[in-house]
């Protein structure tokens, strides 16, 4: 179109001068409306051409919308197809987080069950100890008397023995219920107070020492060494002579 323009503007200067000269010669008249003719086309060029633009103008605009929608389409179908991969991920969290609900669910009943379990030693610890604590309290229990000796044959707590009969010994079938119950890991000997005195029961030498005094009264009998004192027997009996 500009080309056309250009040409067109040639040949009006072409024309124009011609007109000026106040000559035309016959030869300039032919020329002229050949010029003219030109001009005639190029404008009908031009028309031509600027409608065809103008029409490709028209379906740029309307091409223009339609790319524009397209593009909100292809957006909006990315938008679609983020949405659906989210919506999977949102499953497939939902998913994970039932199976740690189930996970938890299984956990807490073990640590339920662990808490039970622990409870149940606990009780069993519990009585197993008290189990302990008993026997190791009858295990450590003995039992004394002191008293005359004839007293202790009356009582049957003792008995004489030998070719003579001068040698006390305790009878295996005699009764506790006159006995003073001591629990040996605390008991450290027992006072005694009298002349003649002898230690019937029978704990091994070296574990205990009678204690007189310059009267040649036995005050008292220590223990000196309680696991060996009680090694023979857990009953102790000390008979004396008034």
């Amino acid at each position: 179109v500009a080309e056309n323009l250009s040409a067109i503007k040639l040949r009006e200067n072409i024309i124009n001068a011609s007109l000026d000269s106040g000559e035309i010669p016959k030869q300039s008249a032919v020329k002229i409306n050949e010029d003219i003719a030109a001009i005639d086309r190029l404008l009908q060029e031009n028309r031509q051409k600027i409608a065809a633009l103008q029409r490709s103008s028209a379906q740029l605009r309307k091409a223009d919308l339609r790319i524009e929608g397209l593009e909100k389409m292809i957006l909006i179908a990315q938008l679609q197809s983020q949405v659906e991969s989210k919506d999977q991920e949102i499953v497939v969290l939902r998913k994970n987080l039932e199976n740690m609900n189930v996970q938890v669910a299984q956990l807490s009943e073990q640590v339920t069950g662990l808490h039970t379990q622990v409870s149940d030693l606990s009780e069993e610890k519990a009585s197993l100890e008290g189990d302990l604590k008993t026997q190791s309290d009858i295990l450590n229990t003995g039992y004394y008397m002191v008293g005359p000796e004839k007293e202790l044959l009356q009582k049957e707590i003792v008995y004489k023995s030998g070719f003579i009969g001068r040698t006390l010994k305790i009878n295996e079938n005699r009764s506790l219920e006159s006995f003073t119950q001591i629990d040996i890991r605390n008991f450290d000997g027992l006072k005694i107070g009298h002349r003649k005195a002898v230690l019937v029961s029978s704990h091994p030498a070296g574990s205990y020492e009678f204690v007189m005094n310059a009267d040649g009264v036995f005050e008292e009998l220590q223990i000196k060494d309680k696991t060996k004192f009680w090694e023979y027997s857990k009953v102790l009996v000390v008979s004396y002579k008034p």
